[in-house]
């Protein structure tokens, strides 16, 4: 009768299978407490109470916006972002509002301006190729959607 010769441990695969599986588990639990000690948490708002309170507004705005029967349409080209509407009662400047899905850093703020041609425009600054939120407004009403640059998008009321 033959007697295999025996290998020391180290040189077994199965010991070095199951020293790995607890290794890589540590070694995640290490990445994920950098990346959450990396960045502090965020607080959604300061001013939380006075933001619920605005949402009512926000919501006459839009209502108004539907009695008005008012639309627009958005685009980006060269560096300049145009919209339209589809009735010209608006003032000669419009606040623009391009909310970044995971930054607030990253919101643009533009006030357009009106042009000879009925056409609101500004030059654009860089923006990013995501969904952003987008809200158009004035004192007195107010149009929302969501829009990937590149793209035309319907502003509408409600959205």
């Amino acid at each position: 009768m033959q007697t295999a010769a025996s290998r020391p441990w180290y040189r077994e695969p199965w010991p070095w299978f199951l020293i790995a599986l607890p290794l890589i588990a540590v070694l995640a639990s290490v990445y994920t407490i950098y990346l959450a000690s990396r960045t502090p948490d965020s607080l959604v708002t300061d001013h939380y109470y006075k933001k619920g309170l605005a949402v009512g507004g926000d919501i006459q705005r839009e209502r108004h916006a539907q009695a008005l029967h008012l639309s627009g349409q958005i685009s980006i080209a060269a560096g300049r972002i145009d919209l339209k509407l589809n009735q010209q009662i608006a003032p000669d400047t419009l606040h623009l509002m391009l909310r970044h899905p995971l930054s607030k850093q990253k919101d643009v703020q533009i006030d357009l301006h009106r042009g000879a041609s009925g056409t609101y425009s500004a030059f654009s600054p860089p923006i990013e190729p995501v969904r952003y939120r987008v809200h158009v407004e004035t004192a007195d009403w107010r149009l929302a959607g969501v829009w990937i640059p590149g793209t035309t998008l319907t502003l509408e009321p409600g959205v």
